[in-house]
């Protein structure tokens, strides 16, 4: 909104609209006093206009505003800065001050405040005295003192924030520094899980390789003693009805029993005496081995007999039973 009620002021300035223009400006410096722009036209507006009280009263309003300005600024360095600013003091009473300007260096306040000593001349206002005696005119103090005043003031101040800067700039290589090396630190810890890692795995392939090659060299001993001790089986059979329904099935059995033969499985067969069951010798690969193929048997089939198994080691054996086996 002041955006706009500025450049409003300025285009009816440039259309020679002055009393216009002045209503623009003076909305502007009514809700921002210290506005340099909107300040700076409208003291030209009035002097043209030649309403010069009305320009006294905006210099004297944007002096003030820029005053407090000035003191908010300089109780809060006070504040930041305690020792410093009794330092000031001290040399400021030496000069024959007995207290800082609440303005600064700035060049649109020096202005004003020469414009303000004409205009009190102009409308009488010089008795009043206002804001330039309170603050110039204290034990015979210039205008020009108390801005060379400000400017040392102004100078430590910049000194002071010199400082805060290369502390600060001190302070970031600081924490880069430790954020490198913490960043150095973390890398030598992840090499080092990695490289841990690695190593535990590592060793766990070569135990497994370890229990691997083991199992392996049992499985070959099982076999040589295998082949040097083989297992043999004794199946044992018993009739569970009576012999004329075994007679009746009795040459599927012995075509059975033929067949295993020719394979090699069984040695030798014969029945109990007395005639209540039967004998096989046999060998195979396993007891479960041996079991599967009398689970074939037509007697068990038939449910007419049951059957049991016995292993054995062969450790000794005649000759022609050593050829078979």
């Amino acid at each position: 909104m002041n955006k706009k009620l500025f450049d409003e002021g300025v285009r009816l300035e440039k259309a020679g609209e002055l009393e216009d223009a002045a209503v623009a400006y003076q909305r502007v410096v009514d809700a921002d006093p210290g506005s340099q722009e909107a300040v700076g036209r409208l003291v030209v507006v009035y002097r043209k206009l030649k309403e010069y009280g009305k320009e006294l009263r905006v210099i004297d309003a944007a002096l003030e505003a820029v005053e407090q300005r000035d003191k908010e600024a300089q109780q809060k360095w006070i504040k930041a800065h305690p020792g410093a600013a009794r330092l000031g003091k001290e040399v400021l009473r030496t000069l024959g001050g007995e207290r800082m300007t609440a303005y600064g260096t700035d060049p649109m306040v020096e202005k004003l405040l020469r414009r303000k000593a004409v205009l009190e001349k102009t409308v009488g206002g010089k008795k009043k005295g206002g804001v330039a005696r309170r603050v110039a005119g204290k034990k015979g103090i210039t205008v020009r003192q108390v801005v060379g005043k400000n400017s040392v003031r102004a100078s430590r101040a910049a000194e002071d924030k010199k400082k805060k800067e290369a502390e600060q700039r001190r302070a970031a290589k600081i924490r880069e520094k430790e954020a490198k090396r913490a960043a150095r630190a973390r890398e030598r810890e992840e090499k080092a899980r990695v490289k841990a890692a690695e190593a535990q795995a590592k060793r766990a392939a070569a135990q497994a390789k370890k229990v691997a090659a083991e199992a392996k060299a049992a499985e070959a001993r099982a076999r040589r003693e295998a082949a040097a001790h083989p297992s043999l089986f004794v199946v044992t059979l018993r009739y569970l009805v009576p012999l004329e329904k075994i007679d009746a099935m009795m040459e599927k059995h012995v075509a059975f029993l033929d067949k295993h033969y020719a394979a090699g499985d069984f040695l030798a067969s014969g029945r109990l005496v007395p005639r209540t069951g039967g004998i096989i010798i046999a060998r195979g690969k396993s007891r479960a081995a041996v079991e599967k193929i009398m689970k074939q048997d037509p007697f068990q089939k038939g449910k007419l007999a049951s059957f049991s198994i016995v292993e054995f080691v062969a450790s000794k054996m005649g000759k022609g039973l050593k050829a078979l086996v």
